[in-house]
């Protein structure tokens, strides 16, 4: 059995649609893979889970558009309300691969 380290985390997602603010919080575990290498694991309410950055959509609306802030970084300023038609136009082009 290898040794491993487990810390906590706590990550800031930001839907750019609706502007929910939301906070996560994890669990990480670090542990050697025995060949040289390391093995990070991430647990949320005490069952594993994919990596804080996959499978992200807002709670309140069910949109993809989130933003992250990981943990330690300052959050930013929120988008202004008369740019929301802006963002979505641009989303929609880069979804549909023309931006």
């Amino acid at each position: 059995m290898h040794e491993s380290m487990i810390s906590n985390e706590t990550w800031t997602y930001e839907c750019l649609v609706c502007l929910l603010e939301w906070h996560e919080d994890f669990e990480v575990g670090h542990c050697a893979d025995g060949h040289g290498g390391e093995v990070v694991y991430y647990s949320r309410n005490g069952h594993r889970c994919t990596s804080p950055w996959t499978e992200l959509y807002c709670p309140s609306c069910g949109a993809y558009d989130v933003k992250i802030l990981p943990p330690g970084r300052p959050r930013s300023q929120a988008v202004p309300p008369h740019r929301h038609a802006e963002l979505e136009m641009i989303f929609k082009l880069r979804r549909l691969h023309a931006y």
